[in-house]
């Protein structure tokens, strides 16, 4: 069974089959690898040490657009010095195909096309159960605009093999350039707030750190656990699928985990750049109000509509006088909201104003 569109779909609260997650080991991908997809390589032939007991993790960099970045990601983990992975090169419907050129100059990748983009949520499933049926063990999510650290994948295998609940662990994330970097921390959600949160400190610098969610960026996921609780919700497309699917995963009994000795460097926003920046602004605001109006019930909710209506009334006053930018950003919230009223979930039609000139 796979996810249908989410056009009509009833409100959090009453969720109809298809607002709900992909089944347990029904993830389906879209689409089937082309036959001239580029052949798995085996990358770690020379230089690496044995594979030994080391569990098989395929990583999946999700890629639309912004080539410069999937090159520049994909050459870190030439570095990696775990021993035993394989790379799927997901092109998620880029309208360059721009993945089967970026392929040739990383042969160890297997490539797969998508021929529309299925968003974050609906390209990472498809990705998830291309490495299911070739056997992951684990799977690592990575955004095209990442770096990894050479270490930062035998970090992240340490600590899940100590933690046998652990289903979703996350490098520190270093945002920024240069010798700028930010490290965004443990996942934090205030449900009564509406918000969620990556803190920039490490508590104790704990080894491990215990999250209620963990960036998307970067996300290291064990295939038993998928199986269990399914995929990311493509009712979401873009943003808040990470949090809902840790979520999830902790209410099934599995712990999600930092791993602060790991690092990624990740841009962001490396695929939403130029007028692309308000698909944020109305993928927040219509998934801020999926995310917290699902899982909070009756008087619990009253708080979260509180502080998200205070947001946008703050916003509909201020931003008309921020200049053009303020009112685009204003424009894309109120669409936001509008489709979320209208149950108008998935990928959003309304955002063409928002694709460069």
């Amino acid at each position: 069974m796979t996810l249908r569109k989410n056009e009509g779909a009833d409100l959090p609260g009453d969720e109809p089959e298809s607002m709900r997650p992909p089944p347990p080991d029904r993830i389906s991908a879209k689409r089937e690898p082309e036959a001239d997809s580029s052949p798995l390589g085996q990358p770690g032939a020379e230089g690496k040490p044995d594979q030994g007991q080391s569990p098989l993790v395929w990583i999946l960099v999700l890629h639309w657009q912004a080539s410069h970045y999937t090159r520049a990601c994909l050459a870190s983990l030439r570095a990696l010095t775990y021993p035993n992975y394989r790379i799927l090169l997901l092109d998620n419907g880029s309208p360059d195909q721009s993945g089967g050129s970026i392929a040739r100059h990383f042969p160890e990748a297997c490539l797969f096309r998508l021929e529309e983009n299925l968003g974050f949520a609906g390209g990472c499933n498809a990705g998830i159960q291309y490495c299911l049926e070739r056997g992951a063990e684990w799977i690592w999510i990575l955004n095209n605009d990442t770096k990894v650290g050479l270490d930062s994948l035998d970090r992240l295998i340490s600590a899940a093999q100590g933690n046998p609940r652990a289903a979703a662990l996350g490098a520190m994330v270093m945002t920024g350039a240069g010798e700028q970097f930010v490290a965004s921390g443990p996942g934090e959600i205030d449900f009564r707030r509406a918000k969620t949160y990556l803190r920039k400190e490490v508590p104790g610098n704990l080894p491990i750190v215990d999250c209620q969610w963990l960036s998307g960026s970067n996300l290291l996921l064990r295939a038993e656990a998928i199986r269990q609780v399914g995929g990311f919700d493509e009712a979401y497309f873009l943003y808040f699928e990470d949090t809902d699917l840790c979520w999830r995963l902790g209410q099934s009994g599995w712990r999600c985990l930092l791993v602060p000795a790991a690092r990624v460097e990740h841009v962001g926003g490396g695929s939403t750049e130029g007028k692309r920046t308000y698909w944020r602004a109305y993928y927040y605001t219509r998934n801020r109000l999926i995310f917290f109006l699902r899982y909070l019930k009756g008087l619990g909710r009253l708080p979260a509509l509180f502080f998200i209506a205070g947001h946008l009334v703050r916003h509909t006053l201020v931003l008309p006088f921020r200049g053009q930018s303020g009112r685009y950003q204003l424009k894309a919230e109120l669409l936001g909201l509008s489709d979320y009223l209208g149950k108008r979930l998935g990928k959003a039609s309304c955002l063409d104003w928002c694709e460069p000139d």
